[in-house]
């Protein structure tokens, strides 16, 4: 018996001290030397000098991935929803959370991730932290044909495709004139946002930024070749590709079910894609046709942010993401590009997964993210006040 217990103490000693040594870290900030971007969150944002506290038990990417999607609690969040109706006749929705009696004019964008809506665990516990701790006013995209939504037309959300989400910023700030306009996308939100600041910049739309005083992006695939050929690997399909592809294809089951949909003509086999294994077999079968793409590989090039001109963008641009992602790995990361843009910077952590980032013993609630994104949404709405003063 005592040597059981000794060897338990000692696994447990040797474990902890893996743990403080090799686990918790600052981020590397990543950015173009001596970028105005760079040095205003080293100054202004505490978190970049703070040590990141991954919930010890789970530490790994693939069990924070895990477990920020299964224990994270769904608190209850009350929205006023917004549908808007784009000009092709498509349908989409914004649900609103106004923090009555506020003066504050920041209104924080919140783009969900794949098959995600204004419901998902991760989007309430954004909204609850935007809302209370910096006492402004959220609200959440839905895309076509998700969050209770039934397509109009056959045009699904798609990753290279940034002409919804341009409707909705100037849908925004034409109805609310007086707002301050501030962005964030979660994983594929996270690419379709940065994929339209690029197009942007590119347009030399300078004015842009008199729209967005600042965008973040969590968790973001910046290679979908790489994120599909990571997702394809055995141990990520068991616990990740699978029910990503269930979840697209209960979408589409749901979608099939409308009398809308039987009106449409689809430029594809709605069968094929319910048959498909892996998320890219949708892509390929669903996605990328309805999107007016030959197949995945033509989609996956139009998406990927390594040939994009993302040393253009011209608003400030913070992307936070892990270097065990399962969904972004490291090698997908453009390290030489983002030391060429002066309004980039990335918050590198050693461990987080994919939009996992836990902290504490039973991560249940707000995390990592909500910390950094917090941080730099205030210190930019400070700068803001002060110049405006």
């Amino acid at each position: 018996m005592e040597s059981v217990l000794c060897f338990a103490v000692t696994s447990i000693a040797l474990y902890m001290g893996y743990y403080l040594a090799f686990v918790v870290r600052k981020p590397q900030i990543i950015s173009k030397p001596g970028s105005g971007i760079s040095l205003f969150i080293k100054e202004r944002c505490p978190f970049v000098n703070q040590l990141y506290w991954p919930t010890f038990w789970c530490f790994g990417g693939r069990a924070q991935t895990l477990v920020g999607s299964v224990l994270k609690s769904h608190p209850l969040v009350v929205y006023d929803r917004e549908l808007i109706h784009t000009n092709d006749g498509g349908e989409i929705a914004l649900d609103w959370v106004n923090n009555s009696g506020s003066s504050n004019p920041l209104t924080v964008l919140i783009l969900p991730g794949l098959t995600g809506t204004s419901h998902n665990n991760y989007i309430l516990h954004f909204v609850l932290q935007i809302t209370q701790k910096l006492n402004c006013t959220a609200a959440v995209l839905n895309n076509r044909g998700l969050g209770g939504l039934m397509l109009k037309t056959p045009r699904v959300c798609c990753a290279a495709d940034t002409e919804d989400l341009e409707y909705v910023i100037f849908h925004i700030k034409k109805s609310r004139p007086n707002l301050l306009l501030m962005v964030t996308g979660i994983s594929l939100g996270g690419l379709i946002l940065t994929n339209f600041l690029c197009k942007m910049g590119e347009q030399g739309k300078s004015d842009i930024h008199d729209i967005i005083v600042g965008a973040a992006v969590i968790s973001t695939p910046w290679n979908l070749f790489k994120t599909s050929k990571s997702l394809e690997q055995p141990l990520n399909h068991l616990l990740f590709n699978r029910h990503l592809t269930n979840l697209l294809k209960n979408v589409l089951k749901q979608q099939l079910s409308s009398n809308n949909f039987n009106k449409f003509e689809i430029p594809c086999d709605m069968n094929q894609g319910l048959k498909s294994s892996t998320v890219r077999e949708f892509d390929d079968r669903i996605v990328a046709p309805m999107s007016g793409y030959k197949d995945s590989n033509e989609y996956y090039a139009a998406a990927t942010l390594h040939n994009k001109p993302v040393d253009k963008i011209n608003v400030p641009l913070l992307c936070l993401n892990a270097a065990d992602d399962p969904f972004a790995p490291e090698d997908s990361i453009p390290y030489d590009l983002l030391g060429r843009c002066p309004n980039v910077v990335m918050v590198l952590t050693q461990y987080g997964g994919h939009v996992g980032f836990t902290e504490s013993l039973i991560p249940r609630g707000a995390g990592y993210t909500e910390k950094v994104v917090l941080q730099y949404v205030q210190a930019l709405f400070e700068q803001w006040s002060t110049k405006r003063v």
